[in-house]
């Protein structure tokens, strides 16, 4: 058998003959390692997650002629603590951490880890990091290598498998061309990260709370709109601008008044009908019309005296037009902001978002046809209920594709690298191409530090650092001629790229 059974490359290996392991928790091993004399440990490492803990039991029991566990170093992450607790406490019923919570792979049986309880004394020195005093630490331990058990222990392992990630509570932002791209990036992430609970219907869900989806290409004409076959609903249900300028399908409910025959509300009833009397998109043009810089051109969908106790009131509470040029612009844009108090991500969000864009280019055209900006929709419950999460799925399977990241709009702007020996060279520029700043340095990692306030998306900045990495690497090689941006390194030994 192999061993150490996980890890190997990450851990360092004493003399056999030793019945000590070293754990350095968060401490560099580099920092400690070269003062200790390996004849006094059987093998030294880091415990840097909760998870390792895991780990670090397969590898002793893999080899139970461990019988110490030196435990030093910075506990960054309480993976430390945890490692006390089960050596003092040992499992619960549901085989976690007792106080702590964390839980074992299940593979490792319950018998093992009381065995290796009994047999394994653990030395709580968390905090020491001085090479010298965890020398001494170290000298004061010695134990010979008798095995705890006649053979070595070794179980099963399995990849985890999660339904759910972690992710902040609240605030998702997500950006895209256009409602079928921005539809696709959002079921992904409800999947994902949406944490799964009850609601006040009979469905469970996944939900993430207040999601802004930013789009910004969507046409303006709905006869164009980015609708899909795999969608939901029909390109007819969603409906069209008629010749005498109105709207059929569910755009007419969107933006006329009046409501069918047993329908308490429509949006295009509390948009255009408000209590039987306001136009509030009148309003909002009106408002406009007025004066550019406005900030009251508001529409609300929530009416108190309706909607409180009301078993279904409007799900589309609040929509904001606003009138400002972009950066660089002299005309200005129409910009719209919508908020959702609960959001059905994959039946309700995409017809909904056609819906808000028609508004927008309806409001636009009112105002002498300004440009469209963006359409920002914030959704404060954003959840997919159970009984749609295997369509989703095969939705996600058959049509989702993660973007190239050089394809992908950053506002923030683009970064251009090159290299001027000895250094490398960063050119910061606008989305239209102005030169903006420059960044110089001869270290990937510091000039990442630098550019990190710039960069507006996970996926652009995941590319830069990339791109200096090979421009740090061409310059070690002393081969600066081999470093294009979006190109490989063109090097004359493969093996060093």
């Amino acid at each position: 058998m192999t061993w150490p059974p996980f890890f190997a490359q990450s851990l360092a290996l004493g003399s056999p003959a030793s019945g000590v392991g070293i754990c350095l928790l968060w401490t560099p091993q580099d920092r400690v390692l070269p003062a200790l004399s390996p004849d006094d440990y059987a093998v030294a490492g880091n415990l840097y997650s909760r998870d390792g803990v895991s780990f670090l039991l397969r590898t002793i029991l893999a080899r139970p002629s461990i019988r110490a566990i030196l435990l030093c170093g910075k506990d960054a992450t309480g993976s430390g603590e945890a490692l006390v607790a089960l050596m003092r406490d040992g499992l619960d019923a549901e085989g976690r951490i007792v106080g702590d919570g964390t839980r074992l792979h299940p593979e490792i049986t319950r018998e093992a880890v009381e065995l290796l309880r009994r047999s394994v004394a653990l030395h709580d020195a968390r905090d020491t990091v001085r090479p010298e005093q965890i020398a001494a630490l170290l000298d004061e331990l010695r134990r010979p290598a008798e095995p705890f058990a006649p053979a070595p222990l070794t179980f099963p392992y399995s990849e985890p498998t999660s339904a759910a990630l972690p992710a902040a509570d609240t605030g998702l932002l997500i950006r895209a061309g256009t409602v079928r791209s921005a539809y696709l990036k959002l079921i992904w992430h409800v999947l994902s990260f949406g944490v799964r609970g009850g609601t006040q219907h009979s469905s469970d869900q996944r939900e993430i709370l207040d999601v802004l989806t930013v789009v910004g290409d969507e046409p303006a004409d709905p006869a164009a709109c980015s609708h899909a076959g795999w969608m939901p609903f029909t390109r007819e249900s969603l409906g069209e601008r008629r010749a005498d300028g109105g709207y059929s399908g569910y755009l007419g409910q969107f933006l006329e008044g009046g409501r069918p025959d047993g329908v308490s509300y429509t949006y295009g009833s509390r948009l255009r009908d408000f209590g039987g009397a306001i136009d509030q998109v009148a309003g909002i043009i009106a408002d406009l019309r007025a004066s550019g810089e406005s900030r009251r051109a508001v529409a609300a969908l929530w009416s108190p005296a309706q909607d409180i106790g009301s078993p279904s009131p409007p799900c589309l509470n609040l929509v904001q037009a606003r009138l400002r040029a972009a950066p660089g612009d002299e005309t200005p844009r129409l910009y719209l902001t919508a908020y959702f108090r609960s959001h059905d991500i994959f039946r309700a969000w995409a017809s909904n978002a056609y819906g808000l864009r028609a508004l927008q280019a309806l409001i636009a055209e009112r105002l002498g046809d300004a440009p469209l900006g963006d359409l920002a929709i914030l959704s404060h419950s954003a959840h997919i209920y159970a009984h749609d999460w295997e369509r989703a799925g095969e939705l996600l399977a058959h049509h989702y594709r993660a973007a190239d990241p050089r394809l992908t709009r950053d506002a923030r702007g683009s970064f251009v690298v090159a290299l001027e020996p000895p250094e490398i060279i960063v050119r910061h520029y606008t989305p239209a191409g102005e030169h903006l700043q420059t960044f110089r340095g001869e270290r990937a990692r510091d000039l990442g530090l630098q550019l990190t306030p710039y960069v507006g998306e996970a996926s652009h900045a995941i590319y830069l650092g990339q791109e200096l990495q090979k421009a740090e690497l061409a310059l070690a090689l002393g081969r600066p001629e081999a470093y294009r941006q979006d190109r490989p390194l063109t090097l004359d030994k493969p093996d060093l790229v």
